[in-house]
């Protein structure tokens, strides 16, 4: 294994190199290769989704202390991929790679500790990952009613201004306009309704400090972590909106996804204010009458389903159009059931 005192420089995942030769490099041990293929296998970019494969490949790159194969261990580790959910091993993988000179590691072990090291060794790092309160993520932050029908309920302060701004800059520079799902075509699509624009983390852009914010999202709604879609950041120019509309994907009869199996639904949706300074963006339920907004820090979530479980049609609900500065917030769609797991057919 390579010493920790000599770290391994990690330039990002590419398509530069073809996959033979990838596949080449990496049987030859070289670190590089093996990050990018074990990379590349965990979201089917550039080859065939093999999970199993790609963290044998990360793993081994982890072992001669490739900086970002460490750091994509730890969100690994986080996300219960690599067997039991440990929370003592992801901080670990993090502070190695944080040692061995990863950047995001760094940023992230700071957001997470409230301080940094006073040098770069690795027992440094070890001491302020042993100094993030795992537990505090994990317990329920102290929830209010807003309204009753739809069901809206507001933590504030879920966040600390550190965490929203370490999520903006994750999406930073990384948007697309934002699209809806059409129940007709079972497909995301361009709607004129959302003028707005987002992005959605992956595995490999997913970090320690997101799965964590996760973790506090299923404490809060009481709702595990396993039925969340991939996160998103929603950013809103000037004059941009969602106009009203339904979070709702399907009918609970048809299935849909990937290979048309499933047939869950998302039943609430969270939102985390990411910032603020600017004016109008409320999240308005035309149909109940009633609108609200969150400060920077603040989360606000709501069902789309009443208390015995139908579709409501009061959770109508828009972003108004921002008449001042900028919106930034994370959006965090939760279902009824693990998301995306196909059932038989019925």
């Amino acid at each position: 294994m390579a010493s920790i005192d000599q770290p391994h420089a990690a330039p990002p995942p590419s398509d530069a190199m073809d996959a033979a030769g990838l596949e080449r490099s990496a049987d030859r041990g070289d670190a590089n290769a093996l990050f990018e293929l074990g990379s590349r296998l965990l979201v089917g970019n550039g080859a065939a989704f093999e999970s199993r494969q790609a963290v044998s490949r990360l793993a081994a790159a982890a072992e001669k202390n490739h900086a970002e194969a460490l750091r994509l261990m730890a969100t690994l580790a986080g996300t219960g991929a690599l067997g039991p959910q440990r929370w003592s091993a992801a901080l670990s993988y993090l502070a190695r790679a944080a040692a061995a000179g990863s950047d995001h590691a760094r940023g992230q072990i700071q957001v997470l500790s409230g301080a940094a090291p006073v040098d770069d060794r690795l027992d440094a790092w070890r001491r302020a990952c042993d100094a993030v309160d795992v537990d505090a993520w994990t317990d329920s932050p102290a929830r209010r009613q807003l309204w009753e029908a739809p069901r809206v309920r507001m933590a504030e302060g879920f966040a600390t201004a550190a965490v929203c701004d370490w999520l903006r800059q994750r999406a930073s520079g990384r948007f697309r306009p934002a699209m809806m799902y059409d129940g007709a075509i079972k497909a995301e699509q361009l709607d004129p309704h959302r003028t707005c624009s987002d992005y959605e983390f992956d595995i490999l852009n997913t970090d320690v400090v997101l799965l964590l914010v996760r973790e506090r999202i299923a404490a809060l709604t009481k709702l595990p972590a396993v039925a969340m879609e991939p996160p998103r950041i929603f950013h809103y120019a000037l004059g941009q909106e969602i106009k009203p509309h339904y979070d709702r994907c399907g009918d609970g009869v048809a299935g849909y996804g990937h290979d048309g199996g499933y047939r869950g639904d998302r039943i609430v949706t969270f939102l985390l204010y990411l910032n603020d300074g600017y004016e109008g963006g409320d999240l308005d339920f035309p149909k109940a009458g009633f609108r609200c907004k969150g400060a920077k820090g603040d989360a606000v979530y709501f069902a789309h389903i009443d208390p015995a479980g139908k579709p409501d049609p009061l959770s109508l609900h828009a972003g108004l159009p921002i008449r001042r500065g900028e919106k930034w917030v994370l959006s965090q769609w939760i279902h009824d059931r693990p998301f995306g797991v196909a059932e038989p057919d019925r």
